[in-house]
């Protein structure tokens, strides 16, 4: 009872807590919110974990979006849904969410979904992997092409502290962006999922006592990263992950309290061709949704500028920082 009374205080009138409870009356909906608490997810996805048709699987998430539990976001020609940030969604179903997820563990499809869950990300990355591997060689030439890494490279060092024991290149690629990094750090791990693009820039690093080279998933950095950093730079690489979220809980894990984290990327556009040209996942983003990303993963998010390139793209830089202990 206290529960409903805080959530009518707060905006929630009856009707609107009668439509949440309603909408999580069916099992195959509390496992939607379960599935999309592990990534956001496009109908096709949706669908094929649920083992379910399309019309159906469309009708559950309508009444879980119309009960303000789910939040559709359109990707080009995609629309992917997700779970709404607590400071977006309404108090009722925020709070009702995070206790049904809270028991998790006991649904009995956990297993199962997770499992799929898995094999989809999985096969993103895969996708992503396969065409960074072949562009490996030409990839500086074939930025160019369409965006001039030239424009935020130099910008990029105005986020940064002054100087650095040590500091993370993530998805580095042939790594273009280090020479830069190097003049305001001892130590530059560059890390990045693609072989061939950590071999290319092995033969550019090979001999360079202040560069180190990973080769792995940017999701499991927490497990392999050696010391806290001093700051961490993300550069054109979030678009492109099947999981942007849970990389940003792995920046926050490995710097150092009051650590620098810099985060480049494309402002949202509707450019398909970025998607069948060169693997981009997400056809950029908008500022307030990083907020949001950076902010639950514990950031302090502090200076962010947005500028043009001079074709149909925006870049967004946004710099934030670890939370003291």
């Amino acid at each position: 009872m206290k529960l409903l009374e805080a959530k009518i205080v707060s905006g929630n009138g009856p009707k609107q807590i009668l439509s949440a409870l309603k909408a999580l009356s069916d099992e195959t909906r509390i496992r939607i919110l379960h599935i999309l608490s592990l990534s956001p997810l496009n109908v096709q996805e949706i669908t094929e974990v649920l083992k379910m048709g399309q019309s159906r699987v469309s009708r559950h998430l309508k009444i879980l979006t119309d009960a303000g539990f789910l939040v559709p976001e359109r990707e080009g020609s995609w629309v992917y849904y997700r779970i709404p940030e607590e400071k977006k969604a309404s108090v009722f179903s925020s709070e009702v969410t995070e206790l049904l997820l809270s028991y998790k563990e006991d649904l009995p499809f956990r297993t199962i979904d997770q499992a799929q869950i898995a094999e989809i990300l999985s096969r993103r990355d895969q996708k992503s992997t396969f065409y960074f591997n072949n562009v490996a060689h030409d990839w500086e030439s074939i930025q160019k092409d369409v965006l001039d890494p030239a424009i935020y490279r130099k910008k990029i060092l105005s986020y940064l502290p002054d100087f650095s024991s040590l500091v993370y290149d993530l998805g580095c690629g042939p790594g273009g962006l280090i020479p830069y990094l190097l003049t305001k750090s001892d130590q530059v791990i560059g890390v990045d999922a693609s072989p061939k693009m950590v071999e290319e820039a092995e033969v550019t690093f090979t001999g360079n006592a202040h560069v180190s080279l990973i080769c792995s998933p940017l999701e499991d950095l927490a497990s392999y990263a050696r010391e806290e950093a001093d700051a961490v730079v993300a550069s054109m690489v979030l678009h492109h992950l099947s999981n942007p979220p849970a990389v940003i809980r792995e920046i926050y894990k490995i710097l150092k309290p009051d650590g620098t984290f810099c985060l480049v990327d494309l402002k949202k556009h509707n450019q398909e061709f970025m998607r069948d040209n060169f693997s981009d996942l997400w056809l950029g983003f908008d500022y307030s949704l990083l907020q949001d990303w950076l902010e639950l993963s514990g950031f302090r998010v502090g200076s962010y500028e947005e500028f043009d390139t001079g074709n149909v793209f925006k870049i967004l830089i946004i710099q934030a920082k670890k939370k003291e202990d």
